[in-house]
């Protein structure tokens, strides 16, 4: 019987990593404004290029526990790179700080709004992913990508019928940035978020010209 159970359960696992689903998410942006002068982001200077990818898993995810159209898939940590002019690749914290979970959101009818953001919460961005920088103020900088569009941009909560480019068509508001505790030290413009799948190794993302900006 032991036997028996432990072939079950190694079945069982194989058939969770063979159905899982991964995704890549690539966020390409510009620095609109910079305010750090010490440490390594003191180097980045306004106009300079933003990229950050990261791979999820499209079939684990969390729904708003309020009833929002919101869901939020956790990042893989570990995959997670950040360039930003000459200073990079940075990570994240990893695991991150009180064993917060760091989710990419996909927004649909929110109620009359869709949208994509990141975040330590199921819901809203106000706890932070923690990038691993030492900041002025809170332990470590943090990373803030929320962009809203207009209701027509989703048709589902599902991240796979998201797949594709989102750049300046359709916005109607964004917050992107660098921030350390409740300052706003870095401005980011967003320019693009690339949701791809199957996936794309960040190492072999391939986004036109852009790319030589990061590689």
């Amino acid at each position: 019987m032991k036997h028996l159970l432990m072939l079950i359960a190694a079945l069982t696992l194989l058939a969770s990593v063979a159905s899982a689903e991964i995704v890549s998410v690539e966020m390409i942006g510009s620095v609109e404004w910079n305010q750090v002068n010490q440490g390594i982001f003191a180097d980045v200077n306004s106009g300079d290029a933003f990229y950050a990818g990261f791979t999820l898993d499209s079939t684990v995810w969390e729904d708003s526990p309020n009833g929002y159209g919101i869901r939020a898939y956790p990042i893989d940590v570990a995959s997670f790179e950040l360039t930003i002019g000459s200073v990079g690749p940075i990570y994240l914290v990893n695991p991150q700080p009180n064993g917060e979970t760091t989710y990419f959101h996909i927004r649909n009818d929110d109620p009359g709004v869709d949208g994509l953001l990141i975040s330590n919460q199921l819901e809203w961005d106000y706890n932070l992913p923690k990038l691993d920088v030492p900041g002025g103020i809170d332990p470590y900088f943090t990373l803030i990508w929320s962009i809203g569009y207009t209701e027509e941009t989703f048709s589902s909560l599902d991240i796979l019928d998201a797949v594709g480019t989102y750049d300046f068509t359709g916005l109607t508001s964004f917050y992107c940035g660098i921030k350390d505790a409740f300052a706003d030290p870095i401005g980011l413009i967003p320019e693009m978020t690339i949701i791809s799948y199957p996936s794309v190794p960040v190492e072999e993302a391939s986004f036109g010209s852009v790319k030589a900006l990061y590689r």
